[in-house]
C-alpha cells in the first residue's frame, strides 16, 4: 500500500489532492455561502488562463464567463487584497470575501489512519489475553509444591486413602490446565509479536504520510474566497489573483566540446506552487518580483553630532535613500550578430527578462520542470593552474556572447559528454562570463617552497629570504595553452619592504595586490618550471604574519 500511495503522490501530480480541489470547484457549484442560496445560477467557474510567476509569488490570470451577476471561489492560498478584475469595461461592481470551507482527508489516508486504528485493537486485545493468561499462570503454580509423593511425611501418610486420590486428582488436573494455558500463551506471545510488527510498520507508513500531506497541504486550506460582482451585459472577464506560495529557478544543462570550445545548453525552469489547483497554462517566468511598496528616490541629509557616552537612537548618526540600484536588466548587453539564436521565447525590458513557456503545474508544491527550450554557445576552453590550490587544473569556458535571457542559475555540467559536475551560473556582465566545467586529471602541477633563510642587516633591519617553484606536468595528447596563476605577499604596513629577487619566466600580469599570471605552451609529456624568489625586510623586533 506504501508504495501505492507515495506513487500516487509523485507519479499524478496533484491528483491525490482531489479533496482540496473540491474547495475550488465543486464548492462553486453546490454553495454555502449566502448569495448560493438566494440564486445558485449564479456561480461560475474560473478557469486558469496563464500564470505569471515570479520569484516568491506568483499571479494567476482566471477566465470567467460571467451573466449580469457572477460569482465564484478561489482557494485560500491567494491573497484577498489582490484579486483584481483585468477587464472592467462591462464591470458595475465586485466584491471578495473569505468564507469558511470544510476539509476532507484523502481516501488513502483515511484507508491507512483505519488499518491503523484496527492494528492497534488487535494488538490491545491481545495484549489483554497475554495478561489474563500470565495471571492464571500464577495461580497455578501452588499444587505444584503439595505433589503428593508416598513416604513424603507423617501428615501425609495420615490422610485417608480418599482424601490422597482428590487431591492427586485435582493436582493433575491443574498440571493439565497449566501445561494449556503455557501452550496458549507461547501462541498469544507469537501473535502478538506479529501484530505489533504489523502495527510499527502500518504507523511508520501513517506517520510518512501525514507529514507528506502536511508538507503539501494548500496554503489556508479550510478557507476560500468568494469572488462576487454585477456586470452591465454578461461578458467574459479577466481576473487576476497573487498568491505568495509559488516560485520558480533556473535549471541548465550545459555540455562543452573541449575541442571547439562549442557549449550545448538546456534551459530548463524548476517551478512550484501550493495553491491547491492543478493547472495546465501559458507561463510567464519573470526575474523581478513586483514590489509592494515602491517609493520615490531621495536622498536626506546626513546629520552629524556629538556622540553621546550613552547612544541614544535619536542621536545615531543615519542614511536614510531609497535604493536605485541598476535592474537585472541594465546588466545585459545585446548578444553580437554571431551569438546562435535563442530558441525560448523571452523577453529582455529595462525592469525584467520574461521567458515564456507552456505546462502543467500540480497544486501540492512539488517541483515541475518546463522545458523552455535549448540554444548554443561559442567559448574559449581554458587550462587554468593554480597549484597553492589544486594538483588538478580547471577547465574554464570563456565566453564573450551571452544572450540576454542566459540567467543566473544552476547547471549540471559535463565535457565532451561525461558528467563533471554541477555549478552556481552568475549573471553575465557585459555579455561576458567564466563558466569552470571540471577538473583535468591530465594536467597536473605542485609547488615546493625554499627553505626559509632569516637574518638581519646592519642597520638592525629584519631579512627573511623566500621563494618556490611551480612545476607543471602535461599528460595531454596535444600541445595546449595553459593559464598558471600564483602570488607573491603583499606588504600591509610601510614597515615591510618587499623586493622580488627573480621571476622565471617573467609573468604577463602582477596586479596591484601582486597576483601572478602566466600564459604558456606545454608539450604532451612536457614539464614546465617557473621560479619565484623574493626578499623581505623588516623591524627587527617585529614578527612577520600571512593572512
Amino acid at each position: 500500500m506504501k508504495d501505492e500511495i507515495l506513487r500516487e503522490l509523485s507519479g499524478q501530480g496533484g491528483e491525490f489532492f482531489m479533496a482540496w480541489q473540491i474547495l475550488v470547484f465543486i464548492f462553486c457549484v453546490l454553495g454555502t455561502g449566502g448569495v448560493a442560496q438566494a440564486d445558485p445560477g449564479v456561480f461560475m467557474k474560473a478557469e486558469v488562463q496563464s500564470i505569471d510567476v515570479y520569484p516568491g509569488g506568483a499571479n494567476f490570470t482566471f477566465r470567467v464567463e460571467a451573466g449580469e451577476r457572477f460569482s465564484f471561489t478561489l482557494p485560500g492560498a491567494f491573497d484577498r487584497e489582490r484579486v483584481r478584475c483585468l477587464t472592467r469595461e462591462n464591470l458595475t461592481s465586485l466584491r471578495v470575501d473569505s468564507a469558511y470551507a470544510k476539509t476532507t482527508q484523502p481516501e488513502e489516508f483515511l484507508k491507512l489512519r483505519r488499518d491503523v486504528d484496527a492494528k492497534s485493537r488487535v494488538v490491545s486485545r491481545l495484549e489483554g489475553r497475554k495478561g489474563a493468561l500470565s495471571q492464571a499462570q500464577e495461580m497455578l503454580r501452588l499444587p505444584f509444591s503439595v505433589i503428593y509423593a508416598p513416604g513424603g511425611g507423617q501428615g501425609r501418610q495420615d490422610k485417608g486413602d480418599r482424601e490422597s486420590l482428590i487431591e492427586i486428582d485435582y493436582i493433575a488436573k491443574a498440571r493439565e490446565y497449566r501445561l494449556e494455558i503455557e501452550t496458549e500463551l507461547v501462541e498469544v506471545n507469537e501473535e502478538l509479536q506479529k501484530a505489533e510488527e504489523e502495527l510499527r510498520l502500518a504507523q511508520e507508513e501513517f506517520d510518512v504520510l501525514s507529514r507528506t500531506l502536511e508538507e503539501r497541504k494548500p496554503l489556508n486550506a479550510s478557507t476560500v474566497l468568494e469572488v462576487s460582482g454585477t456586470t452591465a451585459v454578461p461578458s467574459t472577464l479577466l481576473f487576476e489573483a497573487w498568491t505568495s506560495v509559488a516560485g520558480w529557478n533556473v535549471e541548465y544543462e550545459m555540455d562543452m566540446d573541449s575541442a571547439t570550445g562549442d557549449v550545448d545548453v538546456k534551459m530548463d525552469a524548476v517551478v512550484r506552487q501550493r495553491t491547491g489547483l492543478d493547472v495546465d497554462a501559458d507561463l510567464a517566468f519573470h526575474t523581478r518580483r513586483p514590489s509592494s511598496v515602491v517609493e520615490p528616490p531621495e536622498v536626506r541629509p546626513l546629520v552629524v553630532d556629538i556622540a553621546s557616552k550613552t547612544p541614544r537612537a535619536d542621536l545615531m548618526m543615519s542614511y536614510y535613500g531609497a535604493s536605485a540600484s541598476r535592474s537585472k536588466s541594465e546588466a545585459y548587453a545585446p548578444a553580437p550578430p554571431n551569438a546562435q539564436e535563442f530558441a525560448p521565447d523571452a523577453i529582455a525590458t529595462l525592469a525584467d527578462v520574461t521567458i515564456r513557456g507552456r505546462g502543467r503545474i500540480g497544486g501540492d508544491g512539488q517541483p515541475a520542470r518546463i522545458m523552455l527550450g535549448g540554444f548554443g554557445l561559442k567559448s574559449v576552453p581554458v587550462l587554468v593552474v593554480i597549484p597553492e590550490q589544486n594538483r588538478e587544473a580547471w577547465i574554464v569556458a570563456s565566453m564573450d556572447s551571452i544572450p540576454p535571457s542566459f540567467l543566473p542559475g544552476v547547471a549540471g555540467l559535463a565535457v565532451d559528454g561525461a558528467q563533471t559536475g554541477r555549478a552556481a551560473i552568475s549573471e553575465a556582465v557585459a555579455g561576458r562570463m567564466q563558466v569552470p566545467f571540471g577538473m583535468s586529471a591530465r594536467l597536473t602541477s605542485k609547488k615546493e617552497r625554499f627553505v626559509e633563510k632569516t637574518g638581519s642587516t646592519w642597520t638592525g633591519t629584519g631579512l627573511l629570504e623566500n621563494g618556490y617553484t611551480l612545476e607543471i606536468t602535461s599528460a595531454l595528447e596535444a600541445e595546449r595553452e595553459i593559464t598558471v596563476r600564483d602570488r607573491i605577499p603583499v606588504p600591509a604596513s610601510d614597515k615591510i619592504v618587499l623586493e622580488v629577487k627573480k621571476i622565471d619566466p617573467a609573468p604577463v600580469e602582477r596586479d596591484k595586490e601582486n597576483r601572478l599570471l602566466w600564459k604558456l605552451k606545454i608539450e604532451p609529456g612536457e614539464t614546465k618550471k617557473i621560479t619565484v624568489e623574493y626578499t623581505l625586510r623588516y623591524p627587527g623586533e617585529e614578527t612577520l604574519s600571512y593572512h
